[in-house]
């Protein structure tokens, strides 16, 4: 696969489309991320100490995919992905333009309830998201694929994470939620130019307890098959951990910037901007080389160097040293990232792959939620410093990596003796 095929996909009119809209779309998520935690911690009940009302960020954004996910999966492969895509985006758009006055009217509480309705929105697109794609392109485009789709993401992120520290700080959180939104609508513009081949759907037909035991049903077939291939149980173990380790930086990371002096909120927009800056980089080597070696390998790598990135930044003081560990944790989060995609849609379906992506958000929500609830408690109590919290969810990545490497050489020398036996 030569390194003209990435662009080559840009011809196709829908793959274009949905890289678009994934452009625009996730360039404005960061103003309401940035937004939201700039209006916690200027809310927060001990401005030093925000790690309680941070830990409920994660709490009102992942608990509808843990308590909904694998259902909404099995619902979306019943349902056409890209309508699905349109309507979820056009809600989405609503739904953050009113925590404003829902903020000025309730507080946060209102605000956690609004984030809680959004990721609600947000269980059906990703999974809707992830399924359509392979409808998009030829199959032995995936890697190539996912690895530019991924670079729309990182893109979107370089720019909106830069703009909206710099904005949110200088302006305030408002302007944040106003303009997410604006992106929202732009993205269902793009997106109805996606066209897809009509195919047969499964209907769930009967009363609730028909369609409820039917959606059950579903479910555990969606489990079923991803217990079943080593693969796929592993690209989704490792999108799980990289989420745990997601938790203990969401609740520790604007503390540790806070205490190095700065502004909060354009210091996070920057570390974003270079972590984003270098899946840039990752994305492209995966582009250019991303048949080399063993999807296994990449993932062991990628682990591996994202946990030594994370554990520099949690020891670094420099700035310039500061800004290469979060752009070298991109690069390694890049291989994780688009490496489990694509080793997913190769080994499932069309028919399960959206029940299957539903079940692989499900389990990274559970771990960030997990992880940031333990890890903001312990904060909050004084029992770990924010570097040290840093440096856990580095760790965790480190022993992934460590772990993933030593089983596959166990796997190796396993396979000798046999082949030799033979």
């Amino acid at each position: 696969m030569g390194g003209a095929v990435p662009l080559r996909l840009f011809r196709l009119p829908s793959f274009r489309a949905l890289w678009i809209g994934q452009l625009v779309s996730i360039f404005g998520d960061r103003f309401t991320y940035l937004a939201l935690l700039a209006l916690v911690m200027e809310r927060a009940s001990d401005p030093k100490n925000p790690a309680p009302e941070l830990a409920w960020i994660p709490v009102a954004s992942f608990l509808p995919a843990i308590l909904f996910g694998p259902w909404i999966g099995a619902l979306v492969d019943g349902w056409n992905t890209r309508t699905t895509l349109l309507v979820s985006d056009a809600l989405r758009g609503f739904l953050v333009l009113a925590i404003i006055p829902a903020v000025e009217w309730h507080g946060l509480p209102a605000a956690f309830a609004l984030i809680f309705l959004l990721y609600l929105v947000n269980a059906f697109f990703l999974p809707a998201r992830s399924a359509i794609l392979p409808e998009l392109v030829p199959q032995d485009s995936l890697v190539e694929a996912n690895s530019l789709a991924t670079l729309a993401g990182i893109l979107a992120t370089i720019a909106g994470s830069f703009l909206a520290g710099a904005l949110i700080q200088r302006s305030g959180w408002r302007i944040g939620f106003v303009l997410d939104a604006a992106t929202y609508f732009v993205s269902v513009a793009a997106l109805a130019f996606i066209r897809i081949e009509p195919r047969t759907r499964p209907r769930l037909d009967g009363g609730p307890l028909r369609i409820y035991g039917a959606l059950a049903r579903d479910v555990r077939e969606g489990a079923s098959i991803a217990l079943a291939s080593p693969r796929v149980l592993g690209s989704i173990g490792t999108v799980a951990l990289l989420w745990v380790a997601g938790g203990a930086l969401h609740v520790s990371m604007p503390m540790v910037i806070a205490r190095r002096g700065g502004g909060v909120i354009s210091g996070l927009g920057a570390a974003l901007g270079c972590a984003a800056a270098g899946m840039v980089a990752g994305t492209l080597l995966l582009a250019w080389r991303g048949k080399a070696g063993s999807a296994e390998a990449r993932i062991g790598i990628g682990l591996a160097g994202a946990g030594l990135a994370l554990l520099s930044f949690a020891a670094l003081k420099d700035t310039a040293a500061l800004a290469a560990a979060a752009f070298f944790a991109g690069v390694f989060i890049a291989f994780l990232l688009v490496t489990t995609e694509s080793a997913i849609q190769e080994s499932v379906g069309p028919e399960a792959r959206a029940r299957v992506f539903a079940l692989r958000d499900f389990l990274a929500r559970a771990g960030v939620l997990a992880s940031a609830g333990v890890l903001g408690l312990m904060l909050k109590r004084g029992w770990l410093s924010p570097a040290a919290t840093v440096g856990t969810a580095g760790s965790i990545l480190l022993l992934g990596g460590i772990w993933g490497g030593v089983t596959r050489l166990a796997k190796r020398g396993r396979a000798g003796p046999e082949a030799r036996d033979s």
